[in-house]
């Protein structure tokens, strides 16, 4: 008895370790061809092996670099030569997908899958980046200018078809010669045709501005700014005194279907830079109507960003826009309406923040 417990136990160790291992990899398959000269031989093909397994290794390597995000990539390709040096460190790559010898043409082909550490290589993108070279002193205030709007009604218009009846008249004219000479007669025809055009109106959209939807937006990027060694601080609370006014624009704006005004962000630009904040970020996001999954039968609910800009405001002159982001979408689950948009909300404004600060990293200044 005791003998089936410590094999279970084992078995189980053995499958957290590798679960644990794992969870944060994500997994490539890289390909490589290699020749080898002269007579077939296992050794010197095992050699010429191991040599396809590396090149595969890396060039599973290479297509995860490929695909990162613009602002991430240029952060390592500042630090490729000491990842590359030390590569083993950030990929597991051991297991063969397929591999073929060609002893007629004297080369061997290899494909290999890497699981690749991602978050490892997170940890050293963030270590290089400007914000986190700062002292804990010197952090950078980032103001939060975060809302939300819901979509509350859509009115739809038919189809308006506009008919168009034309008319025409014509004479057709015989003519017939005769012994006396030439006999006609005349017919009048009515040719009546019917076509016409299509004209839609586009849908309008009624949104409301959830006041609650903020603090949770201001949650979920906290977390992700503070990790990245900012200081995030409520846009609001900055400004105080103004902020009812500014806001009201904001809200009337946003549940017309339009996005922040500009005249808005610039008075709060102009205010923030006063109390010495070096970033903010305006932000804004769709949330969908709950929808019933099949599956489930839990609530979903949909949320996107619809764009979020953010600029520099510190060193002095006019603040100056580091780039914007959008495209993010998530869907929440939960088991009613309030649960499924918080997790929606708490998971877009997560991965919302991450593009952030990966854009300001690539920018090099702070």
């Amino acid at each position: 008895m005791k003998n089936v417990n410590k094999k279970f136990l084992i078995s189980f160790l053995v499958l957290f370790f590798y679960f644990f291992n794992n969870v944060y990899a994500v997994e490539f398959r890289g390909a490589a061809v290699e020749n080898y000269s002269g007579v077939y031989t296992k050794k010197k093909v095992k050699e010429t092996l191991d040599i396809a397994k590396n090149k595969a290794c890396k060039n599973a390597f290479r297509k995860y670099v490929q695909g990162m995000e613009e602002s991430k990539r240029m952060i390592f390709v500042s630090i490729e030569d000491q990842i590359y040096s030390n590569i083993s460190s950030y990929m597991v790559c051991e297991t063969i997908i397929e591999e073929n010898i060609d002893k007629k043409q004297k080369k061997v082909e290899i494909v290999m899958k890497a699981n690749i550490d991602e978050t490892r290589l997170d940890i050293e993108i963030k270590k290089s980046s400007k914000v986190f070279d700062t002292k804990s002193s010197e952090k950078s205030k980032l103001a939060m200018i975060f809302f939300s709007r819901t979509v509350s009604a859509q009115r739809q218009y038919d189809e308006k078809v506009t008919k168009v009846e034309k008319k025409t008249k014509g004479i057709d004219i015989d003519e017939e010669e005769t012994d006396t000479g030439i006999s006609s007669s005349t017919t009048e025809t009515n040719v009546s045709e019917t076509g016409g055009s299509k004209l839609k109106k586009a849908d309008i959209s009624e949104y409301v501005v959830d006041d609650n939807d903020t603090i949770k937006l201001e949650a979920g990027m906290k977390e992700i700014f503070t990790k990245a060694r900012f200081e995030p601080v409520s846009g609001k609370r900055q400004l105080r005194k103004n902020w009812r006014n500014l806001k009201n624009e904001i809200v009337d704006s946003l549940e017309n279907g339009g996005s922040i005004p500009e005249e808005v962000k610039w008075d709060i630009e102009d205010i923030l830079m006063d109390k010495n904040v070096s970033y903010v970020v305006f932000a804004y996001f769709d949330v969908g109507v709950p929808e019933i999954d099949a599956a489930t039968g839990n609530q979903v609910v949909n949320a996107a960003l619809a764009i979020a800009e953010i600029s520099k405001l510190s060193g002095g002159g006019d603040p100056v826009s580091l780039g914007t982001i959008s495209g993010v979408q998530i869907r929440g689950k939960g088991s009613n309406n309030d649960i499924a948009k918080n997790n929606a909300l708490s998971k877009v404004s997560q991965e919302t923040a991450k593009k952030l600060v990966a854009l300001i990293n690539s920018k090099g200044i702070n």
